[in-house]
């Protein structure tokens, strides 16, 4: 295959454009009023030309009010002047009664108040008024109402040309009426001018300006987007990291295929999901530095064993998907399958370190999984879910039987949480001899759940390998793990009661429930709660705690060593071994896995696996014990090999709490005739 950047570019959905820059921008007179930018500068045109004239408006509307006021003040001083009658007499209204209140009710003038030549009030006719003289006498001028409908002025002697001062108010309603109808035709006036002048301004403006500008831009963004097109494809529909087509493009393609197929095409289309085992594991023992480098090196691979017709995608962080279209030479996908195992195959090496990658693999098929693009996907990863739920680095094609097997993993979690709410869930005991006294040493917690039904034997044992797997995954392990510590503990601590010799009670606790939960606060919270010294107490953990963080795990095992608590490696050989945490760990036994047991006796390199570990565990002063020894066979070989401490079905399976009871107490009482009756004393 050819860079995965160009593979499959011509094929690849298109991108959506922007109008301007597939049809040019227009350049117009009109296009200034169809853009966002042009109404802008319209707008700020039209405010400035339109405050401009409302400025000169007002000042123009200020300046017609004085007008008005001035002739009104004019009328109500000609009648005034007519109905004045002079008097000798000091202190004496130069008005007549009823003249003075003619004047009040049939002209502009609603009120008067007469003063002598020192301001001083002689007489008030009609409506108060607010104009009053200073106190020292002084003219105040003129005075007008927030509403505008009274106006009151002062009119000297000069003015009325007799010996008083007199201050009138006026009914100036007329001139407000007057002032408002004019304002509002002068606004529409200003309104419809300011409209004018700013179109022919902006047409004025676009010519000069405006358009040598848009063109020079509309040049500028055409070169920029030309030469943007491809990151911009990228983007959208590739992997930064990676190079290759991400999820949008890869289900758009599939889509786009499947039409091809309906329409007409023969062939079939085949998905794989592609799921590096382990790789968070590495990634955060490694860093995310050395995850980008492993994750390029697959990519790499991937383009180079496929052919040049399959379409590869980084699906999500640690997932690939391929979609190849089968003709009808190449009928099945097994040879694509081949080849991605055969690319995992060579190991991968990093910052000085040496990995061997392997895969999980989910295949699925159009058109016999499905008829849509999400049905097809949808299948891809149930099939890669059970090819890692079935012990990973396995390959699983799609069968209906899956979706099964998915609803029966539903309905054996709402199982699980029901039988620990009617405590369905009991502890059996399997017991641990040491090789060379035969005294039992301890005993291990092994879970067990008889989940009642409606058949004839009121229900059966659910294996943990079918429920244990579940829980991990939903985070239900975390509660039954507490409940499994609390119980073995109180058991033991009640055998001790009875008088049953101190043994250790071996537990196992999950990586998640070892990381998710507070376990040192735990351990010691149910230690104090049953009263069980705390060495008597031994907790199974597998090797994979060391690696999603070795800091972390450092810390968890160094506190529950503080607090006399006993640690082993269950499945010991099965995982991640290294003697690096074996050195820097607080561990104090190796358990060797069963797989290694069983055909020891007929495969030469089970046995020399069973010997390193033994010799690799002693050399480092740590105990080592066997579990699965069901025959004669596996007991001497373990003996030669000198194996520490056993356990199996040769000497008891699991059982009950009161069996155990039973089965202790019964071998101390049994005298030790030969070396086999021995091994079962206490």
């Amino acid at each position: 295959m050819g860079n995965p950047d160009q593979h499959n570019a011509d094929a690849a959905p298109p991108l959506k454009q922007a109008d301007d820059h597939q049809q040019g921008v227009d350049l117009s007179p009109s296009h200034i009023w169809k853009s966002k930018i042009g109404w802008r500068v319209i707008l700020m045109v039209f405010c400035i030309i339109f405050s401009m004239q409302t400025i000169l408006f007002f000042v123009m509307i200020h300046v017609y009010e004085i007008e008005q006021l001035g002739e009104l003040r004019e009328t109500a001083r000609s009648v005034l002047v007519q109905k004045i009658h002079d008097t000798d007499k000091p202190m004496v209204s130069p008005f007549l009664k009823q003249d003075a209140d003619r004047l009040v009710a049939h002209t502009v003038i609603r009120g008067l108040a007469v003063y002598d030549m020192d301001y001083t009030m002689i007489k008030a006719y009609g409506a108060a008024l607010m104009l009053r003289p200073s106190i020292k006498g002084r003219n105040p001028g003129s005075y007008r109402s927030d509403d505008g409908f009274r106006y009151e002025v002062m009119f000297t002697s000069r003015e009325i040309g007799h010996p008083y001062n007199i201050a009138a108010r006026l009914d100036s309603t007329d001139v407000s009426l007057r002032i408002a109808s004019n304002t509002l035709q002068a606004l529409g006036k200003v309104l419809l001018l300011s409209t004018a002048l700013t179109a022919i301004f902006m047409r004025a403006l676009h010519q000069l300006l405006l358009a040598p500008i848009l063109r020079r831009n509309d040049e500028i963004m055409r070169r920029v987007y030309a030469q943007n097109e491809d990151k911009m494809r990228k983007l959208a529909y590739f992997d930064g990291l990676t190079g290759l087509p991400n999820r949008t493009y890869f289900l758009e393609f599939l889509k786009e295929s499947i039409k091809q197929k309906t329409h007409g095409k023969d062939g079939v289309l085949a998905v794989l999901f592609i799921d590096l085992d382990y790789f968070k594991d590495i990634n955060d023992a490694m860093g995310y530095e050395a995850g980008d480098r492993l994750l390029e090196t697959i990519a790499q691979r991937l383009v180079r064993s496929l052919p040049d017709n399959a379409v590869i995608a980084r699906f999500n962080a640690d997932e690939f998907a391929v979609l190849v279209s089968l003709q009808p030479g190449q009928p099945d996908s097994s040879a694509l399958v081949e080849k991605i195992l055969f690319c995992m195959n060579e190991p991968v090496e990093i910052v000085q370190e040496t990995f061997l990658v392997r895969a999980s693999i989910g295949v699925s098929h159009y058109p016999h999984d499905g008829k849509e693009a999400y049905d097809i996907l949808k299948n891809a990863d149930i099939a890669l879910n059970r090819a890692k739920a079935e012990g990973r680095a396995a390959v699983r094609y799609y069968s209906r039987d899956f979706d099964l097997m998915v609803q029966q993993r539903v309905q054996m979690l709402h199982d699980l949480r029901k039988a620990m709410e009617q405590k369905q869930l009991q502890l059996y005991y399997q017991p641990q001899f040491d090789l060379k006294t035969g005294h039992i040493v301890g005993v291990e917690a092994l879970l067990r759940w008889w989940r009642p039904d409606n058949s004839k034997e009121g229900g059966k044992f659910i294996s943990p390998t079918e429920c244990i797997p579940v829980a991990e995954q939903s985070g239900l392990i975390v509660p039954i793990g507490e409940y499994v510590l609390r119980t073995a503990c109180a058991t033991a601590k009640m055998w001790q009661d009875k008088g049953l010799p101190p043994i250790r009670m071996a537990v196992n606790i999950s990586g998640i429930q070892f990381h998710r939960s507070d376990i040192v606060s735990l351990v010691a919270d149910v230690l104090k709660e049953t009263k069980l010294e705390p060495r008597w107490l031994e907790l199974e953990l597998t090797e994979s705690i060391f690696i999603k963080d070795t800091q972390g795990a450092i810390n968890i095992l160094d506190m529950l060593h503080r607090l006399g608590v006993e640690t082993a490696i269950d499945d010991f050989g099965t995982g991640y071994s290294s003697l690096s945490y074996l050195c820097r760990f607080p561990i104090d036994r190796l358990k060797i896995d069963q797989s290694f047991i069983w055909a020891a006796p007929l495969h030469h390199n089970d046995r020399m696996i069973i010997r390193g570990i033994i010799n690799l565990g002693h050399s480092l002063n740590l105990k080592v014990i066997a579990e699965g020894v069901e025959t004669k066979e596996h007991e001497d070989l373990l003996k030669e090999e000198g194996c520490n401490e056993v356990q199996g079905f040769k000497y008891s399976k699991a059982i009950p709490a009161e069996e155990f009871w039973d089965f202790a107490v019964a071998h101390m009482k049994r005298p030790a005739k030969n070396e086999e009756t021995r091994l079962l004393r206490i």
